[in-house]
């Protein structure tokens, strides 16, 4: 009886071993399983590689590499951007006001102004007299009026690659456009306007302001350059898209350039969001 009995015993181990695997593979993840997500644990976010845009008269490469978008609302409580490299020596306001003139309203009133001005100033009056006229009328026309701002500011790699300077042998570097995009439709754009962190004419005229004077070929320069963009038509809410880049001279190339596939523009959301500080 007892020799009957082994068989028995080895038959209920192995039934109980086979049992504990079966459970053991019901709680576990598949080999498949496993690799994705260790790949999913150990694989770092690509690094950002700036695109090199050369400006559009080839003396300057910028690299794009990364950027700020600030409300108006809160462009004086903000403290990352110091006050000393605005323009103006002073962070703006936060309820920005421009100067807006009811052209139509004098185009009403003024018939002769109304032809002067729909004939692309051959018709009407003369040069002469359409000065002496705004002069005179565009006071009682004019009014200031609260628009919505934002400002952007672009860190950028600006080396200097040669070719034009001006008489102080300097170059330009706030030449770049940013624009404002619903789809197709551009809805906003403007030119760094406003912010340079490292001015090198911070006293005389403010033209002169963005410009930089490189000692040779191949001397570069990181940098921040902002721009104030006005929104005088709510058009900030229909933004889908914001780039970077270089438009042509010509205004009929101008007219044609479409920013998401053109080479000399570069999308914010490619670019990361500059850090708090």
């Amino acid at each position: 009886m007892k020799k009957k009995a082994v068989p028995v015993v080895v038959v209920l181990i192995a039934i109980l071993a086979i049992a504990f695997v079966i459970r053991i593979e019901k709680n576990s993840k598949t080999p498949m399983e496993r690799f994705l997500e260790t790949s999913q644990m150990t694989t770092q976010p690509e690094e950002y590689i700036p695109a090199k845009i050369v400006d559009y008269d080839g003396g300057l490469q910028y690299e794009f590499l990364s950027y700020d978008l600030v409300d108006g609302k809160d462009i004086e409580t903000q403290t990352k951007y110091k006050a000393e490299f605005f323009a103006d020596g002073k962070v703006p306001p936060s309820d920005y006001v421009v100067k807006k003139v009811d052209y139509d309203a004098m185009a009403r009133d003024y018939p002769k102004f109304d032809e002067y001005r729909e004939s692309n100033c051959e018709k009407g009056m003369t040069y002469e007299e359409y000065e002496a006229f705004m002069r005179e009328h565009e006071a009682e026309y004019s009014s200031e009026v609260h628009v919505k701002t934002k400002y952007f500011f672009i860190r950028c790699r600006i080396t200097y690659l040669g070719g034009y300077v001006n008489e102080r042998n300097e170059k330009s570097l706030g030449a770049f456009d940013f624009i404002v995009m619903n789809g197709n439709k551009r809805v906003g754009e403007n030119y760094p306007n406003c912010y340079f962190d490292h001015p090198q004419n911070t006293e005389g005229d403010r033209e002169y302001y963005f410009y930089y004077q490189f000692e040779k070929v191949g001397d570069s320069i990181e940098c921040v350059l902002g721009g104030r963009l006005i929104d005088e038509n709510d058009h900030f809410s229909e933004a889908t898209a914001y780039y970077v880049g270089f438009f042509p001279l010509s205004y009929e190339e101008y007219e044609k350039v479409n920013p998401a596939i053109d080479s000399k523009f570069v999308a914010l959301k490619d670019m990361p969001r500059e850090q708090e500080v």
